[in-house]
């Protein structure tokens, strides 16, 4: 076909760059842009057809990136002002890894904290356990993570001893957004302190006692602020019982904790 000298260029391809769309075979040597991006092997506008169409082999970016691909203006399409923008953004942003937040001390006092989870909109199955900030950075579209590609939410997880049930009603409570949710928070009972632990009742007999054993945890770190707990709350009912029995109440006084699942007392220190 003939085309006019404006609506067309010629240009020369390097080895690796391009390819045929028809063949899929590699492309190299000279190749006509026409002015609405689509390109062709050879120097000749009179020699366009559909098998001589080429378009540039796209290379894999890095994780958690993009690359807008359109097979018919490929060139023209990744060289326009907004996709340019879109692909800058991209390639600063920071990819998305699990993290694993644990209670803290005053989260096992008041008996319960949140979880924060991400999921790609793109998918049923993809999901991640996030801290805090990162959640707050794709909330508020800070641009540090791809908040296009992430739906980001929060959980109260129960460590009491009704934390089985509690945990499990609330993923369930978040099924119609995050469907396979039980999948990430596969272990409704995880961090979980009996309750006479949290909620001890003292008395004489048990004021003095060694603290109680801890149920079997593989991270020393939740271990230590378990432990760190178990002393807080061990100390306010020292002296919220020591209080009581100056002021000749009964000395049988069980501490509350904030917040947290109602449980039955039993046990003590």
């Amino acid at each position: 076909m003939y085309l006019p000298k404006s609506k067309y260029s010629i240009k020369q391809a390097s080895k690796g760059k391009f390819i045929y769309l028809v063949s899929k075979k590699a492309f190299e040597g000279e190749y006509i842009l026409l002015s609405d991006g689509d390109m062709f092997a050879g120097n000749q506008t009179l020699n366009i057809k559909g098998d001589t169409k080429i378009i540039p082999i796209t290379k894999e970016k890095k994780d958690n990136t993009y690359i807008l691909h359109n097979e018919r203006n490929n060139n023209y399409f990744n060289n326009l002002p907004l996709t340019k923008q879109i692909s800058n953004f991209q390639d600063n942003l920071t990819p998305l890894i699990n993290t694993k937040p644990i209670p803290s001390e005053k989260d096992y006092i008041k008996g319960y904290f949140y979880r924060y989870f991400a999921k790609r909109k793109n998918s049923l199955i993809h999901y991640y356990e996030i801290n805090k900030k990162i959640y707050n950075s794709i909330n508020t579209k800070e641009r540090k993570y791809d908040y296009n590609l992430y739906s980001v939410a929060k959980i109260k997880w129960d460590l009491t001893d009704d934390s089985g049930k509690n945990n499990k009603t609330n993923i369930k409570k978040l099924r119609r957004s995050f469907p396979k949710l039980k999948n990430l928070f596969n272990n409704p009972l995880e961090y979980h302190l009996s309750n006479e632990i949290l909620n001890p009742i003292i008395t004489p007999e048990n004021i003095n006692a060694p603290k109680p054993k801890l149920p079997l945890n593989n991270r020393k770190s939740v271990v230590k602020v378990q432990q760190g707990a178990i002393d807080i709350i061990k100390e306010r009912s020292r002296k919220k019982y020591n209080k009581s029995s100056g002021n000749g109440n009964s000395p049988n006084i069980t501490p509350s904790t904030s917040g947290g699942s109602s449980g039955g007392g039993g046990g003590g220190y």
